[in-house]
């Protein structure tokens, strides 16, 4: 049995040139034939896999994964969550600083765009020095950027350390899928994928709630911040207690390090040539950003994001002036709308995930012999379904000025629909290039990031222009035509490529 690497070692000679996507997955499937399990081949592909081998971090005790799994989450809860924070915070804000509370809100804007940024930027040195020293010294860094937003006398200063926390911050939301890759066998990545996925995407709405609740005791926004740094430093603590690299290529003098060096990125990655693995991974990332199924289903991701970012980030605008003139903690509280729909999220893709997988097709045959990495994708439909009417339930009830029941309604609707399509895409991506985790997971986040920087910008002059009814309706349009366009190719394409394999092999 073989297990599979998603690490490209650096070496001389014609074996150095990087394998495009296609012709990685090619080589995953080549043996294949029709009645095999792909998944389990996907998981078994290059390199001699020793269930008895204690240094491949698969073979690690619960015990040990579990705690690692839980630091990721911890720090993972605080991406989207601490950066959204300050959306509780605006009005006082806007007194303290003599602005508008429209232009409060964007103090978080140029964050959010520079976390899909500090993604991007974080591949190559994960891959060339090591997953634990990356993500224990990005959330020392972003733990300073909130301590400078505590301390920031203006406007702008604030601003700035909070685009810096957005940049810094970002990386457990990165290195969340090679730390399942590394730590878990195929048969588990739904599961974990759906759980450390949901942590993070929870946080947008968790993170509002808490730092309305401190408002509310203690008058001072400063004190929420404060707070968040000790937040910050608690799943430092957190990683520097429990964290391990688990980065592992047999034959390349990887998981040999001390486990103080592999903080310093010492000999985390083996034999392997840093500067020849920051330059193919480079490579690798552009290539990937632009191959067909991933740049699909990163446009689908950055619609699903947009709206319901755009929600999150300008909800308080509505709530807190007339008609609805809600306290702060009021405010504060409706954020548990927001969770309630993404926990329902977690639980439609943790059922689906596990009834495609063993289900059968409508002509009877067993999807698990014949699998492929696009029957995820049908975890879509269903969700982005909750969203639409979500959409338009929400803009309805600001419409005519209905009860705030209708806000929460909504929200969950939409906030359902955002996590599950995420878990589904997110999933895909993983078992269709599974040699790219740490891309794949780069490549998700900025497009899901984008989507959030650009919608404080355009909606609330749109909404001034249209009306909320007419804004909302179109965007529940908008996200419905954009998955059938991008996600029905990708299914296309995938259905294409799996029948180019069985003539391949009825030919052989």
């Amino acid at each position: 049995m073989s297990e599979t690497t998603h690490h490209q070692p650096a070496v001389t000679g014609e074996d150095s040139k990087p394998q495009t996507p296609e012709a990685k997955e090619a080589q995953i499937l080549e043996s294949t034939t029709p009645t095999e399990d792909v998944v389990e081949k996907i998981s078994t592909f290059s390199g001699d896999f020793d269930p008895n081998d204690p240094k491949n971090p698969k073979n690690w005790s619960n015990t040990r994964k579990h705690l690692i799994f839980a630091a990721l989450m911890s720090s993972s809860l605080l991406c989207d969550g601490g950066m959204t924070w300050g959306a509780t915070l605006l009005f006082p804000q806007s007194l303290q600083w003599q602005i508008e509370l429209n232009k409060a809100a964007t103090s978080m804007n140029y964050g959010i765009l520079l976390q899909g940024f500090g993604g991007i930027f974080a591949v190559p040195l994960i891959e060339a020095y090591g997953r634990l020293p990356v993500w224990f010294w990005t959330q020392i860094i972003a733990m300073g950027m909130v301590i400078g937003c505590v301390l920031s006398p203006t406007f702008e200063i604030f601003t700035t350390f909070r685009s810096m926390q957005g940049l810094f911050g970002t990386v457990p939301q990165v290195i969340g899928l090679p730390i399942i890759y590394d730590m878990y066998h195929h048969r588990d990545w739904p599961r974990m994928i759906n759980i450390w996925g949901t942590t993070f995407l929870v946080g947008p709405f968790l993170g509002p709630a808490i730092a309305g609740y401190i408002l509310y005791g203690t008058g001072k926004w400063e004190s929420s911040f404060a707070v968040l740094a000790g937040l910050y430093g608690a799943s430092t603590l957190a990683i520097l207690a429990v964290g391990r690299e688990t980065y592992y290529q047999k034959g390349m003098k990887t998981q040999e390090t001390p486990r103080w060096k592999s903080f310093l990125g010492l000999g985390n990655t083996g034999t392997l040539h840093k500067l020849s693995a920051v330059v193919e991974q480079s490579k690798a990332l552009v290539i990937m950003i632009f191959t067909p199924p991933m740049l699909l289903v990163g446009l689908a991701t950055m619609v699903n994001f947009t709206w319901p970012i755009g929600i999150t980030v300008t909800i308080s605008s509505f709530l807190l002036p007339p008609p609805y003139l809600l306290t702060p903690v009021q405010d504060a509280s409706m954020r548990w709308a927001g969770i309630i729909g993404a926990l329902l999220g977690f639980v439609f893709g943790y059922f689906f995930n596990s009834w495609i997988y063993f289900s059968s097709s409508a002509s009877g045959v067993s999807r698990r012999a014949n699998w492929r990495p696009e029957y995820r994708l049908h975890g879509v439909w269903g969700p982005i379904f909750s969203m639409a009417i979500g959409l338009v339930v929400y803009g309805l009830t600001l419409n005519f000025q209905k009860s705030w029941v209708g806000l929460a309604f909504g929200w969950i609707l939409v906030n359902l629909g955002m996590i599950a399509s995420t878990v589904a895409i997110t999933s895909f991506a993983l078992e269709k290039y599974p040699a790219y985790a740490t891309i794949v997971s780069a490549i998700i986040n900025m497009w899901r990031t984008c989507g959030g920087f650009s919608v404080g910008y355009f909606q609330p002059s749109w909404i001034a222009r249209s009306g909320v009814g007419v804004v909302f309706g179109l965007q529940a349009v908008v996200v419905s035509v954009c998955i059938v366009l991008f996600i029905t190719p990708v299914i296309w394409l995938g259905r294409r490529e799996a029948a180019r394999r069985i003539v391949s092999v009825g030919v052989a």
